[in-house]
Order: C-alpha cells, then sequence, then structure tokens
C-alpha cells in the first residue's frame, strides 16, 4: 500500500483519486485550496462516491510515498507550499500537467531523479468542487524507468492505461500538437469541433506545424502525419465538446495559453525558428484573460 498526496483534485487529480481509492488500496489524500465534504466522479460506467481526506492547509498533512501534482501548470508555485509538509527524501513527485516542460518546473523544489513527468489525456469535467465528470479512459505515458515502472503499478483499472516509453520527449510534443491547436476554439469560444470550420482549420494546421518544428528542434520524433491526425480528431469531436482551455475561458479562470502556445514562441526563440502563429495567438490570449478578469 501506497501513501498517494493529490495536489490539485480538479479534473485530472480528482478523477485519478476516485480511481484510485476504487481500485486499490492505497491510503489516498487530497490537497486542495477549497474544503468539500465529498469527492464525487461520474461516468458513464458508474460513479464514484469517495469520502477522503481533503487537506487545505499544509500543517494538515504529513509526508507521503507519492505526490501526484495535478494542478494548471501557472500553479506550481503556489502548490509548492505543499511539499516541505508532504515529502522526505523518498517521496516521488509525478507530474500530470500539460506542457513539455514538467521537470523544469519542479528543479527549484526537487531533484530531477525524483520527478516522473507524465503526458496524460484525461476527459473530464470540473463542475465545482469536489463535482467530476469522466468521459473517456485515461491514458498516460511516462518514462521507462524505475520510477515511471513504480508510478504504472500504482494503477489497477481496466479504464487507466499507463505506458512506458523510451521517448518521453516524443510522447510530449505530440501531446502538444493537440494542445496548441486547442486555442482556436478559445479564442473563437466555439467547441472543439470548430475544427470543421476551414478557416479554424487553417489556423490550427498552422499551429502544429510551428509546433513540430520547434519539437523536433528539441529531440522529437513526429511524423508529418501528426498534422491530419490531430485534425481529424478535432474535426470528429462531439457538438459541444470542449477542451480545457476553452472550458477555462468560459469558466473565467486563468487559461494555460504560456504551456500550450508560449512555450512553443519560447523554445522557438532559443533555436531560432520563428513561430508567427504561436506568438499571436499567445498574445491574444493573454489579453482576452486580462480583459476578462
Amino acid at each position: 500500500m501506497a501513501r498517494i498526496a493529490i495536489v490539485g483534485p480538479g479534473a485530472i487529480g480528482g478523477t485519478l483519486a476516485a480511481r484510485l481509492d476504487h481500485f486499490s488500496n492505497h491510503a489516498v489524500s487530497l490537497c486542495a485550496r477549497t474544503p468539500f465534504r465529498k469527492l464525487v466522479v461520474r461516468s458513464s460506467e458508474r460513479t464514484f462516491d469517495c469520502e477522503l481526506p481533503v487537506a487545505t492547509e499544509p500543517d494538515h498533512v504529513t509526508p507521503v510515498d507519492w505526490v501526484i501534482l495535478a494542478t494548471k501548470t501557472y500553479q506550481v508555485a503556489e502548490a509548492s507550499k505543499w511539499f516541505e509538509s508532504l515529502c522526505d527524501d523518498k517521496t516521488v513527485v509525478a507530474v500530470t500537467q500539460n506542457g513539455v516542460e514538467h521537470v523544469s518546473a519542479l528543479a527549484p523544489f526537487f531533484d530531477v531523479d525524483r520527478v516522473v513527468p507524465v503526458v496524460i489525456d484525461c476527459p473530464a469535467e470540473h463542475r465545482a468542487a469536489g463535482q467530476i465528470v469522466q468521459h473517456g479512459d485515461v491514458l498516460m505515458a511516462v518514462p521507462n524507468n524505475e520510477n515511471g515502472v513504480r508510478f504504472r503499478a500504482l494503477f489497477d483499472d481496466p479504464s487507466i492505461e499507463v505506458t512506458l516509453t523510451d521517448d518521453w520527449t516524443s510522447a510530449a510534443w505530440t501531446k502538444l500538437c493537440t494542445n496548441c491547436a486547442g486555442a482556436v476554439s478559445a479564442i473563437t469560444n466555439r467547441p472543439v469541433n470548430v475544427a470543421r470550420d476551414a478557416q479554424a482549420a487553417a489556423a490550427m494546421i498552422a499551429l502544429i506545424h510551428e509546433c513540430l518544428a520547434v519539437g523536433r528542434a528539441e529531440g522529437a520524433l513526429i511524423d508529418d502525419s501528426i498534422v491530419e491526425v490531430v485534425m481529424a480528431s478535432q474535426r470528429g469531436a462531439p457538438d459541444g465538446a470542449m477542451n480545457s482551455i476553452h472550458a477555462d475561458r468560459v469558466a473565467g479562470r486563468p487559461m494555460e495559453w504560456a504551456a500550450r502556445n508560449g512555450v512553443i514562441v519560447r523554445l522557438g526563440e532559443k533555436h531560432g525558428i520563428p513561430t508567427p502563429c504561436n506568438r499571436m495567438i499567445a498574445e491574444l490570449l493573454s489579453a482576452l484573460e486580462a480583459g476578462e478578469r
């Protein structure tokens, strides 16, 4: 049995917590900003009602074996207040966030060998504190090393697949190809299948091509076919389906444009690769976010 603390029990963190609680004998606890009595995760198969310990202050927790960091990327500094209380010299931190900077974001707080970067696809919505709707299976990819193997062993759930990869960089940049294109939904305030619109599709394709160029400069091995794979997925999305950055805009929350599009701009500058489309999207989302606050 492992002691697992999930920092940020939103769509991803809450889904993982409920399934770990139901399908394993691990001791799962939650670290949240907003207190709630019960974690409820509804999926097509069943509803999980979980009465798990919920802490809102670091002095209410003790060291655990695993921390799963499931906050938004821009909340790492805020989440770090939990680390001293939750971690001892054996604690491993799994980072289930968007983007490609999982390890560097945690470098100020942990040795690299104690961080497990997780590429995650978790189709779920956070409706309110402790209230989540899960729409499909959870897919994760982690490095094929000792801690990656240990992380995979935490899950004994048929709806969660954890893949060990020898090329995490390629897996992360492949996911970023989808995430960077998803910004068009947030800009237009239209669902994922806005990709059926020719003009929106052209913008998405331009964003993906820039992502490909920068990702390859960073060492990712991604075939050009990823462009059509992403676009087919976006066009085929159900009516009303909303990605997380669009959902954040609708809910009036900060958006992860820096981790989805801004990172392509920043790393493009490092390699001397122009990224005008992602730059414009990042600047527009930043301005939109500021105006709507």
